[in-house]
């Protein structure tokens, strides 16, 4: 392999084909895995953490620079995700791999367009949609639907970093926002516009008034 290709570990959104397609024009599959001892958890959006016994279905990806860069905007990275690189058995060969791993944890169901934008991935490389299901119900008891202050928020310093728009711009925000698949604000934004105005100006956020 190219010593400037990597190989990346996607898990979640990045299952499905015709995304990745687009994010990362020059990826290709290299292989379908398992990575014993992890386990598939949802902090609005997916993340994984170790777990004893647990297992993750996942691709493995050959990307090039230019496609890592993508990836590092569309996780916010480093401030949403960090980057790991970890072994993994691909093809009957122990490899090295880089995933992305969230932060910090703030268990929350994900919303339908990015469970969706999932399970084709699962279905399309043949998973095990109970690891799926799984996930999602733990994060509803764990999590419910209750607003996040603190993942709000590094959403919004997540996009802020982009450097692609004038945080006041609302609008702007939330399109970046659903790009890079940070759903919690975005739904924030919808439902709180002068709250989310009241936060970029004071650093304080909240709920609009009914």
């Amino acid at each position: 392999m190219d010593e400037k290709r990597r190989l990346y570990i996607a898990y979640g959104s990045n299952l499905n084909l015709e995304q990745m397609a687009i994010r990362c024009p020059t990826a290709k599959v290299a292989g379908a895995t398992v990575l014993r001892n992890w386990r598939l958890v949802f902090n609005g959006v997916a993340s994984i953490e170790r777990s004893k016994g647990d297992k993750v279905p996942v691709l493995i990806w050959d990307i090039q620079p230019k496609d890592e860069a993508a990836l590092d905007v569309y996780e916010g990275w480093p401030r949403l995700y960090r980057k790991e690189t970890i072994r993994v058995t691909l093809n009957g060969k122990q490899v090295r791999a880089m995933v992305y791993v969230m932060n910090h944890t703030h268990p929350n169901p994900p919303s339908a367009s990015y469970y969706n934008t999932i399970l084709e991935g699962y279905l399309s490389a043949g998973f095990d949609l109970n690891i799926l299901h799984d996930a999602v119900k733990k994060s509803k008891e764990q999590g419910g639907e209750v607003m996040d202050k603190a993942v709000i928020k590094e959403q919004v310093l997540a996009v802020r970093d982009t450097g692609r728009t004038n945080m006041l711009d609302a609008n702007a925000v939330q399109r970046i926002a659903y790009e890079m698949e940070l759903y919690e604000l975005v739904n924030f934004i919808e439902d709180n516009r002068k709250a989310y105005s009241r936060f970029v100006m004071t650093g304080e956020i909240g709920e609009d008034e009914p």
